[in-house]
C-alpha cells in the first residue's frame, strides 16, 4: 500500500466542514407565503401504507409514504392541489386539497382495497405485508426486497438469517445448525454489506467483516431492506448487495402485541427451544408529537447435531479399480443450550410537518454455549494404495502409496465447550427537514461487534491403547454418506478404561469492533428542459476501530502416570439413535466436568500462558473512509424517471500487529497506506405497458479485504477437516479492494388487483478479487504453537486474483388467488428462482478457471400460502445448489479436481418449513410452526459428492403457541 495519510486528513477535515455546513443552513429565510401539505395514508382497518405513490401531477411532484404512512409537500402556492395516491392492491385515490399561505394543511388519506375478496389483503397478516413489501419495491430507485416483520415472523425462523434466505438469489452459509452469513447473487458473504438504517453494522466475528445474523432475533426490527444495486446515496461495500435493517417506529396508531413459543426437537433424547417477542408502541402529547417503540425477543436455541466427518481418500485396488477409501473419520455429537436476547426500536419527535428528529437503537446479544464430544477413527489396513496415506492409522508407506504397518492408532478422543459471549448494538441520532424548496438530512451513530470470552476450551484425552483393530470397511459401505467402520472401532470408543485426561486447552481475550459515524445530505429541487428534477449530495465519515487480543493458555497434567483416567468422569449423553442409528455412539464426557477436576486438584497441573501478548493473531486495525456524492433524479413525461450519480471515498488504513521470524520470535511491526475509489452509477426507469415497468441500471462497488488476511501475521489451527488436519494463513499487507461493476435489467409487471411478475438479468465484472493459494509446509511448527502442534500444514496465502464475472437470471411471482371460487379464494403463491454463472482467473497454481467461492449456480424459494377468514397457512421450500466453499486444488494434484484433493463445495441443500395459525377470539392467536420438516442434512466434500467429509443432523423442530394483539390492532 501506498501512504497517504496527508490525503486522508485533508479529506476528513472536507468532510467534518461539509457535515457542520449543512447542520447549520438557516430556514429563516423561507418563503413565508407558501404553504405546504402533510398527510398519513392508511387502509380500511386504520393501519398506515407504505412505499405508497403519492404526487401532485400538477406540479410534477412525487414522493413515497415513510415508515410512518406520512408524506410531506412543501413550497407550495396558496390554492387548490389534487393530490393523487397509487398503492397496489388499492384503488387509487384523488383528492383536492386547499392550501393556505404560510399554513401546513394535514389530511389522513384512506385507501380502499380494489375489490371486496380482496381484503385479504388487510385482514392477514402475511398478505398485508407483502403488499406493503411489493409497494415499497416499486417506488425504489434501484433494485431492492423488502421483508416487513410480519413477513419474517409467518415462518419458523432460528434467526434473522433464516428470513433473508427466502428472498430471491440469496443463499446461506451454516455452521453448527445455525444460518450466519448472507450471500446476495452468487456473491460470498465478504461482498455484501449490512447496515442498521444505513449505518454500517460491525461485524461479531474475528477478523471479518461480514455481520453475524447468527446473533440477531427476528422479532426485534421492522424490516429488511436488501438492496441489489447501489445509488450514489449508499455506501460502495455492496458488490453483492446491501442488507438495511431498518429499525421500528412508533405510528399515529399505538402499537401492542407478544408472542410465545415452546419448541422440541427429537434429537439427543429431546432438546428443548422457547421464544417470546413483543413490541409495545404509542405517540403521546398533544398533537403526538413524541414517539416511541420497542421491540425485544428472548429465545433459547437447544439445538443438538449429529455429525461425522470423514477424511477421503482415493484407493487403488489390486484389480486397478479407483474407489473410495477413508482414511479416518470424526463421529462428533453437539448439545447447545444458547440463550439469546435483543431489542430494537425509537423514540422520535416531530418539531413540525416535514421536520424530524429521530433516537433509534438496536441491540442483540447471544451466548454461543454448547458442548461438543469428538471421537476420531483411524483406518488401520495395510496394503492399501492412497493418495494421502499420512492420514492412515498406519506409520509407514511405500512410494506408490501404499501403507505399510505397524497400524496401530486406536481412535482419538477430544472434548470441548463453546461459551462464547456475542454481542452487537448500534445507536443513531438523526433528523430531516423539508424547507420550501429544499430538504436535508443529518445523523451521527455508533456501533458495535464482540466476539470473545472462553469461546473454545478444550479437553485433551489420550488414548493409552498401543494396538487398535479400528478398520474402515469399504467392501460394506453402500452409501457414500455412511461409510461404514468394522464393529472393534464402536467397542474401543466405549472404553473409558482406555483414555487418560491429559490436559485443558482454553481461549481467553476477545475480538472487538467499534464503527463511528457522521452523516449530512441535502437536495433541492429544479427544473431540467422543463422536467421535474431533484439534485442531492452529501457527505460521509466513517471509521473503524477494530482489534484481537485472543491467546490460548494450557493447563498440562503433571502427575503421577500418564493421565486422569476417563471413568472418572461421567457418560453425560447416551445416544440409542445415534445418527439415526447408522453408528453407535461413544462415552461423552463435557468439558465442564474435566475443568472442574483441573480446579479442583491444580497441584496436577502446570499452567502455560506462553503466547499472552505475543499470539501471532493479535492485531490493531484503524480504517477511515470519507465520502462524498453527487446524485440527480429527473421525472421526465410518460412516467420515464433517470438517477445519476457518483460517489468517491477515500479508504486509509492503520495497521499495528506482531511480525516473527523463523524462530518464532515477535517484534511490534505496524504498516499504514490509502487508496481512492470513485463510484458511478446510473438508474432509468420507464413504462412498458399497462401496468408494466423496465429498468436498466449501472452501478459500480467495492469491496476492501477482510481485517484478518489484511491485519493477522500467522493464524493457526489443528482440528481442520479433509486431508490436511493442520492448517496456517498467512496475511497479506499488500492485499487491494476488489471492485465491481455491475450491469441490470428488469421487467416488472404489476397485476391489477394484486401482486408481481418480474424477470431480470444481471452482470457482474469483478477487478482483483482477493482469493487464497496453498502449499504444503513439512515440519513446521506455528509461532507460539506447543512442540506436540509440530506436523505439516497446509499453508494458506491471500492473494488479488486477475478478474472474475458473474452472471444470472432473477424470477419472481407473487399473487393471491382470491379471484378463485369458494375456499380456494385463500390461496396464493410467492416464488423465486435465479440462476447464478460465474468464473474467475489469475489464481496462482491454477490454470482453470473456477467458479467464484460461495456461488451457487441454483437457489429457489417455493411458498404456497393460503389465508382465509381465521386461517392462515404459508410454507417454505428453500433450495441451495452446491458451491465452492474453499479453493484447496492446484494443478497436478492427485486424483484431479474432481478427486479428494479437489476444491471444498457445500452439498446442495434443500429445506421445508411452515407455519399456521388460527384467530381465537380476544385478540388471540394459536400459532404451530415446523422446521426443518424433511430432516435435511447439511454438509461438504471435496472434489466431487462422493469424497464426503461432512454431514450434519439436525432433526425437525415443532412448535406451538400463542400471539396476542389487541382488536384494535388488527
Amino acid at each position: 500500500m501506498t501512504e497517504r495519510l496527508s490525503l486522508h486528513r485533508k479529506c476528513a477535515s472536507i468532510a467534518i466542514a461539509f457535515l457542520l455546513s449543512l447542520l447549520l443552513v438557516n430556514s429563516a429565510g423561507a418563503q413565508k407565503q407558501t404553504g405546504s401539505i402533510s398527510g398519513t395514508l392508511v387502509d380500511s382497518a386504520g393501519s398506515v401504507l407504505r412505499g405508497a405513490q403519492v404526487s401532485i401531477p400538477a406540479k410534477g411532484m412525487l414522493v413515497s409514504t415513510d415508515q410512518q404512512g406520512r408524506f410531506y409537500f412543501s413550497g407550495l402556492q396558496p390554492g387548490s392541489y389534487t393530490v393523487a395516491v397509487s398503492y397496489i392492491g388499492f384503488d387509487k385515490l384523488k383528492k383536492t386539497i386547499t392550501v393556505n399561505p404560510g399554513m401546513a394543511t394535514s389530511v389522513s388519506l384512506q385507501l380502499a382495497v380494489a375489490s371486496q375478496k380482496q381484503s385479504v389483503l388487510v385482514t392477514a397478516g402475511s398478505a398485508s405485508a407483502e403488499v406493503e413489501a411489493v409497494n415499497e419495491e416499486r417506488a425504489a430507485d434501484n433494485l431492492i426486497q423488502v421483508m416487513p416483520t410480519k413477513t419474517i415472523t409467518s415462518l419458523p425462523d432460528r434467526n434473522l438469517g433464516d428470513a433473508i434466505g427466502r428472498m430471491a438469489s440469496v443463499a446461506l452459509t451454516r455452521n453448527e445448525g445455525q444460518d450466519n452469513f448472507v450471500a446476495v447473487r452468487g456473491t460470498e458473504p465478504r461482498l455484501n454489506n449490512t447496515t442498521v438504517d444505513g449505518f454500517n453494522m460491525p461485524s461479531q466475528d474475528p477478523g471479518i467483516r461480514e455481520f453475524d445474523f447468527f446473533s440477531v432475533p427476528t422479532g426485534i426490527v421492522d424490516s429488511i431492506k436488501v438492496s441489489k444495486t447501489l445509488s450514489a446515496n449508499m455506501d460502495g461495500d455492496g458488490i453483492g448487495g446491501s442488507i438495511n435493517l431498518i429499525t421500528k417506529t412508533a405510528s399515529d396508531k399505538p402499537t401492542y402485541q407478544i408472542t410465545a413459543l415452546g419448541g422440541y426437537t427429537p434429537i439427543e433424547n429431546g432438546r428443548p427451544n422457547a421464544q417470546i417477542y413483543g413490541t409495545w408502541g404509542q405517540r403521546f402529547g398533544a398533537g403526538k408529537k413524541l414517539g416511541f417503540i420497542i421491540g425485544a425477543e428472548y429465545d433459547f436455541d437447544g439445538t443438538g447435531i449429529n455429525d461425522v466427518e470423514p477424511t477421503p481418500d482415493q484407493a487403488t485396488l489390486s484389480n486397478g479399480q479407483n474407489v473410495v477409501w477413508d482414511d479416518s473419520m470424526d463421529i462428533r455429537t453437539y448439545m447447545f443450550h444458547r440463550p439469546r436476547w435483543g431489542l430494537g426500536g425509537s423514540f422520535d419527535y416531530r418539531i413540525k410537518p416535514g421536520s424530524t428528529i429521530f433516537l433509534r437503537y438496536l441491540y442483540t446479544y447471544t451466548r454461543d454455549s454448547g458442548d461438543k464430544s469428538v471421537y476420531s477413527l483411524n483406518d488401520n489396513t495395510p496394503g492399501v494404495q492412497l493418495l494421502v496415506p499420512g492420514n492412515t492409522g498406519c506409520s509407514g508407506a511405500t512410494a506408490n502409496g501404499t501403507t505399510t504397518g505397524p497400524c496401530n492408532t486406536p481412535p482419538r478422543y477430544y472434548n470441548q465447550a463453546e461459551n462464547a459471549r456475542i454481542y452487537s448494538g448500534s445507536i443513531q441520532l438523526s433528523g430531516m427537514h423539508v424547507l420550501t424548496n429544499t430538504w436535508y438530512s443529518w445523523s451521527a451513530a455508533i456501533g458495535t461487534g464482540y466476539f470473545g470470552d472462553n469461546p473454545f476450551e478444550s479437553g485433551n484425552f489420550t488414548n493409552i491403547s498401543t494396538t487398535s483393530a479400528c478398520r474402515f470397511n469399504q467392501s460394506g459401505t453402500t452409501n457414500y454418506h455412511l461409510p461404514q467402520w468394522a464393529p472393534a472401532c464402536f467397542d474401543e470408543i466405549n472404553a473409558p478404561q482406555n483414555y487418560v485426561f491429559t490436559g485443558t486447552r482454553r481461549q481467553p481475550g476477545h475480538e472487538e469492533q467499534i464503527n463511528i459515524g457522521l452523516q449530512g445530505s441535502g437536495a433541492f429541487r429544479w427544473s431540467v428542459g422543463g422536467h421535474s428534477s431533484t439534485f442531492e449530495y452529501g457527505a460521509k465519515f466513517r471509521s473503524m476501530h477494530k482489534y484481537n487480543n485472543q491467546y490460548n493458555t494450557y493447563y498440562n497434567y503433571a502427575g503421577a502416570g500418564a493421565g486422569v483416567p476417563m471413568s472418572t468422569f461421567p457418560n453425560q449423553l447416551k445416544q440409542p439413535n445415534y445418527y439415526n442409528g447408522s453408528y453407535k455412539d461413544g462415552y461423552n464426557v463435557w468439558f465442564g466436568a474435566v475443568q472442574n477436576y483441573v480446579d479442583q486438584h491444580p497441584t496436577q497441573f502446570t499452567f502455560d500462558n506462553s503466547d499472552k501478548g505475543v499470539d501471532s493473531s493479535n492485531y490493531g486495525l484503524v480504517e477511515h473512509i470519507p465520502a462524498f456524492y453527487v446524485m440527480n433524479t429527473t421525472d421526465f413525461s410518460n412516467r420515464i424517471r433517470l438517477v445519476l450519480g457518483l460517489r468517491a471515498e477515500i479508504t486509509t488504513e492503520n495497521v499495528h500487529n506482531l511480525a516473527f521470524d523463523p524462530n518464532g520470535n515477535a517484534t511490534p511491526n505496524k504498516f499504514s497506506g490509502s487508496y481512492y475509489n470513485l463510484l458511478p452509477s446510473v438508474s432509468l426507469r420507464m413504462p412498458a405497458g399497462p401496468g408494466s415497468y423496465l429498468r436498466a441500471i449501472y452501478a459500480r462497488g467495492v469491496s476492501r479485504p477482510e481485517e484478518a488476511e489484511l491485519a493477522e501475521d500467522v493464524s493457526w489451527g489443528i482440528g481442520g477437516n479433509g486431508a490436511y488436519k493442520y492448517t496456517v494463513a498467512f496475511g497479506n499487507p499488500n492485499l487491494k479492494a476488489e471492485t465491481g461493476d455491475d450491469i441490470d435489467f428488469l421487467y416488472e409487471h404489476y397485476f391489477k388487483t394484486f401482486g408481481v411478475l418480474s424477470g431480470g438479468y444481471f452482470f457482474k465484472h469483478l477487478a482483483s478479487p482477493p482469493v487464497s493459494t496453498q502449499k504444503i509446509l513439512n515440519n513446521y511448527l506455528p509461532p507460539g504453537a506447543p512442540a506436540s502442534d509440530q506436523g505439516t500444514y497446509l499453508a494458506t496465502y491471500y492473494i488479488n486474483a486477475g478478474s472474475a464475472w458473474i452472471s444470472g437470471i432473477e424470477l419472481q411471482y407473487l399473487q393471491h388467488w382470491t379471484s378463485l371460487p369458494g375456499f380456494l379464494g385463500g390461496l396464493g403463491m410467492n416464488a423465486n428462482y435465479s440462476y447464478i454463472g460465474s468464473q474467475t482467473s489469475g489464481i496462482a497454481g491454477r490454470s482453470d478457471k473456477p467458479r467464484l467461492l460461495q456461488n451457487a449456480p441454483n437457489i429457489f424459494n417455493v411458498g404456497p400460502t393460503y389465508n382465509r377468514g381465521p386461517l392462515a397457512m404459508e410454507m417454505n421450500i428453500n433450495y441451495n445448489g452446491s458451491s465452492i466453499y474453499q479453493y484447496q486444488y492446484t494443478d497436478g494434484a492427485p486424483g484431479g479436481p474432481t478427486g479428494p484433493l479437489g476444491d471444498y463445495y457445500n452439498y446442495p441443500h434443500t429445506q421445508v418449513d411452515a407455519q399456521g395459525s388460527y384467530q381465537l377470539p380476544r385478540g388471540f392467536k394459536l400459532l404451530v410452526s415446523g422446521l426443518n420438516l424433511t430432516n435435511e442434512e447439511f454438509g461438504f466434500y471435496y472434489g466431487s459428492p462422493k469424497y464426503d467429509t461432512q454431514r450434519e443432523f439436525y432433526h425437525p423442530t415443532y412448535s406451538f403457541g400463542l400471539s396476542w394483539t389487541p382488536a384494535r390492532e388488527r
